[in-house]
């Protein structure tokens, strides 16, 4: 019993990512040499497996970043060590005068310790989440055809207004590396794989086509459209490039 429960341990710590302090200070650009003290913003266990981890937004005014939140009756551990009894949250943080360092909008995030990116898009309206790894937490079953296949989620795309989950993109393959939103609004999104594979997803509505004539996705991958429903759902896409309503591809 003692082995299994140092096994169960053991497991937990493997998929607690590393945690540290992301501190924010005030910079004056007029006087660059100037030393940093008295940090206006503290974030004590910010995951970051990369450095593109947390993300300030396109507009200035919003912090992203993913943290890992200490039960309240629990003792504040030393760096590096475990963390029991953990959740992690993706979290928005204003960056306004009025009230810098308040947590604007956050959601619980499954597989924290496999995020590679944390990006706003160009609006500062979307922001997404990049996993490099496969976990039991993002398995999804896809039907092809007369069977299922297994996929892990590698994109998620959520909406800052109301946190709520407008994308999910599965691959049977990749691992990224890291992602991102193209610059100009609309431009749709790039992500690295582990293989050194580059892929670009965009969203290009094609011309209406009849409804009683859908095609069939034969010998296509499942990243070769991110948003080809829209086109059947007739939703219209917002300034992102993303849905402006929920489809039923949409699911949490």
């Amino acid at each position: 019993a003692a082995a299994a429960a140092a096994a169960a341990s053991a497991d937990r710590t493997v998929d607690q990512p590393c945690t540290v302090k992301l501190k924010i200070w005030r910079y004056d650009k007029k006087n660059p040499l100037a030393p940093l003290s008295d940090a206006r913003l503290v974030i004590p266990h910010a995951v970051l497996c990369s450095e593109m981890g947390a993300h300030f937004s396109p507009c200035g005014r919003l912090l992203a970043a993913c943290v890992a939140c200490v039960p309240k009756d629990a003792e504040d551990p030393a760096p590096g060590e475990p963390i029991p009894r953990l959740v992690y949250e993706l979290r928005v943080y204003s960056l306004e005068e009025q009230n810098f360092g308040e947590v604007l909008a956050a959601r619980s995030v499954r597989a924290a310790h496999c995020l590679t990116s944390i990006q706003f898009s160009p609006t500062s309206e979307h922001v997404l989440l990049a996993y490099g790894r496969r976990h039991s937490s993002l398995l999804l079953l896809v039907a092809d055809g007369g069977s299922c296949i297994t996929v892990h989620t590698i994109l998620e795309v959520y909406r800052i207004a109301d946190m709520s989950l407008v994308r999910v993109l599965p691959s049977a393959e990749d691992e990224v590396n890291v992602a991102c939103f193209h610059p100009a609004a609309g431009g749709g999104l790039a992500y690295g794989t582990k293989e050194g594979r580059l892929r670009i997803l965009r969203h290009d509505k094609p011309p209406p086509r009849s409804a009683s004539k859908r095609p069939m996705a034969i010998g296509r991958c499942l990243e070769d459209e991110l948003l080809e429903v829209l086109d059947w759902s007739g939703l219209d896409a917002d300034a992102d490039g993303l849905p402006n309503g929920n489809s039923g591809s949409d699911t949490d």
